[in-house]
């Protein structure tokens, strides 16, 4: 799930997650690349993933917070890396397509699309990472088989890691995170 929204939620887990990724690229860059880009050692090259997901979750979907429900969907990612150690650079594209049923009966069908660029920098000798990610989510909702509405998110998210006292863990202030352009609709 997102933001204050489903698309946030999903947003922030798996921006940790590529982060995660990113900093282990650009200290074992072997394990992930397609190939060396001339004769550097810069490798580029494409990285892809689409996993199926479902679970009951109390909602931070807007107009229903609170509300538990069942949701399902695909979040599917792809896009290009260039890992020249200690740097690494990702843009991509994540596409997610969901359900979340409602004991009332009401039901949400939707779908995001995410553009994101990370880079993971520890020239300096202490991690260093910035993210950024612009989302649009567009959802149905229906009850009783009756689209009743509609619902729209769209917001840019912006995260840095700044690894102060070079202990590869996230102290207090050391990880900022900012929503902007947020616009919520509902039905």
């Amino acid at each position: 799930m997102r933001g204050t929204s489903v698309t946030m939620h999903s947003s922030i887990l798996r921006v940790a997650g590529l982060a995660t990724a990113c900093l282990a690229l650009v200290a074992v860059p072997a394990f992930a690349h397609d190939g060396p880009a001339g004769n550097s050692f810069n490798f580029v090259g494409t990285f892809s993933d689409s996993q199926p997901f479902s679970d009951v979750v109390v909602s931070d979907y807007p107009c229903f917070d609170g509300q538990t429900g069942t949701a399902s969907g695909v979040d599917s990612i792809e896009g290009l890396y260039n890992n020249a150690p200690p740097f690494f650079h990702f843009t991509g594209i994540e596409s997610l397509t969901y359900r979340i049923d409602y004991p009332d009966g009401r039901y949400i069908l939707g779908g995001s699309s995410t553009k994101m660029q990370i880079e993971a920098n520890a020239e300096s000798g202490s991690n260093n990472e910035k993210d950024t990610e612009v989302s649009q989510d567009h959802a149905a909702v229906y009850l009783a088989g009756q689209q009743i509405g509609t619902v729209t998110v769209r917001e840019t998210l912006h995260t840095t890691f700044n690894d102060a006292n070079h202990d590869g863990a996230i102290d207090p202030g050391e990880l900022k995170s900012s929503v902007d352009n947020l616009r919520v609709s509902c039905p």
